[in-house]
């Protein structure tokens, strides 16, 4: 014989408040609930320690090509290239088509166009030679190649986007700055390329100073 129960609305009261309890108590999905939490700071920081890392191999590859092309003063083979008369003309003939057998060491990522280059004599030994970025905001930068014996300075700003904006707008209240008419926040510049594309950008920068060997002939461009 088959026996029929009848749910009172306390037995349902009951059925309800042990399904909430059983349901507080259910572990299931629990990874994927902890790893949405942590997923976004460490993909964040993942990225962050990518970019840092492509930082620093487009510096280095900034500073090779212009200590490759500042051989080409040093020697003299700069100054004794009536052709070449400006830095921006120096940029295109030595560091992005070097003359043989010089080779190209500029990573082919980077838009040479882009590159700004600075050249001009330490009049005042090495102790007095500039080697800040202060000339990436004016346009009209400097070509002295110097005499023999002559102590010159030759710097190159490449304005590398900054990839992972995030950081840029997280760190926007720390260091401030100005640079004419740029602006500088956490290490970070707000700055418009030659190709005419605004924004956050690595300011990459290679430095080479050094003494003039004795060659022959005099200064090459007027300083």
């Amino acid at each position: 014989m088959l026996r029929t129960t009848s749910r009172t609305p306390s037995n349902r009261r009951l059925t309800i408040s042990s399904a909430f309890v059983l349901f507080l108590k259910d572990d299931n999905g629990a990874t994927a609930v902890e790893f949405a939490m942590v997923s976004v700071p460490f993909l964040g920081l993942l990225f962050a320690i990518f970019e840092t890392a492509f930082v620093f191999f487009a510096t280095q590859g900034v500073e090779t090509a212009v200590a490759e092309a500042a051989r080409a003063i040093m020697t003299g083979q700069a100054q004794a290239n009536n052709a070449v008369t400006t830095a921006k003309q120096f940029r295109d003939s030595y560091i992005c088509n070097p003359v043989a057998p010089q080779k190209k060491v500029l990573p082919s990522f980077l838009t040479c166009s882009n590159l700004i280059v600075d050249v001009r004599v330490a009049s005042t030994g090495f102790g007095g030679a500039n080697i800040a970025k202060d000339f990436a905001s004016n346009p009209t930068t400097n070509y002295c190649t110097g005499a023999p014996g002559s102590i010159v300075v030759v710097r190159a700003i490449y304005p590398m986007p900054v990839y992972l904006d995030i950081l840029s707008m997280a760190s926007s209240g720390l260091k401030s700055g100005s640079t004419g008419s740029s602006t500088i926040t956490a290490g970070h510049t707000n700055f418009t390329s030659a190709d005419g594309v605004a924004g956050w950008k690595h300011m990459l920068m290679g430095t080479a100073a050094f003494r003039n060997e004795p060659f022959p002939g005099s200064a090459g461009a007027t300083c």
